[in-house]
């Protein structure tokens, strides 16, 4: 089974759902493939609070050098991924802007920092718009910020599932086999819980 996940390293709750993802993967064989999603390009900077401004506009420049690779090099986009965020978690907890060294994140991936220059090219925008286009068919509008979609025959696209703190073990294959079952009643639409205010982002001090 195929499962694109479309993330925004800006987004904790991506984060924790794709940790679960990568602890349910070889369990279940499945072929997860990282996809671009910038919050800034679906939201506008219009109207966002000073903050929010700042971090999803950092964050953007590093989901640009993810569509890059993810047009030369789609297996490097998750190490990429994961360094980003974790630096980010560290700049957080040191009082530090995130997403600022690039070219030490992708070199701490093992990849080549020359694609740091891609963070400056906005003409990735186009490209980054079009996985998020094809993310919004497969899920459906106004469905929330977290998206991942199983590709399957035909393909299913679900918000989430959001989890804090991400399962591991027994317990996350035991979830993931649900949200399969899920996923073969086209009747169900929703289903939800009161859920923190804040995620539990491991090694993140809020």
């Amino acid at each position: 089974m195929r499962v694109d996940l479309f993330v925004d390293p800006a987004c904790w709750w991506s984060w924790l759902t794709s940790r679960w993802l990568v602890e349910v993967a070889p369990t279940r064989s499945l072929q997860v493939r990282w996809r671009p999603y910038s919050l800034l390009l679906r939201d506008g900077p219009d109207g966002l609070e000073d903050w929010k401004a700042r971090v999803w506009g950092a964050s953007l420049r590093a989901v640009r050098v993810m569509q890059a690779l993810d047009s030369d090099n789609p297996d490097g986009v998750r190490g990429f991924y994961e360094a980003v965020v974790t630096g980010g978690v560290a700049d957080y907890n040191a009082g530090r802007p995130p997403f600022q060294d690039l070219e030490g994140t992708l070199e701490a991936a093992g990849l080549a920092s020359a694609y740091a220059a891609a963070a400056d090219e906005a003409a990735r925008d186009k490209e980054i718009r079009r996985s998020m286009v094809e993310a919004s068919a497969v899920v459906g509008e106004g469905s929330g910020r977290q998206r991942w979609c199983c590709i399957n025959d035909p393909p299913v696209g679900l918000l989430g599932p959001l989890v804090s703190p991400p399962p591991t073990g027994a317990e996350a294959v035991r979830l993931w086999d649900a949200v399969v079952a899920f996923t073969t009643v086209p009747g169900v639409l929703e289903l939800s819980r009161p859920r923190p205010q804040r995620p539990q982002v491991p090694g993140l001090r809020w």
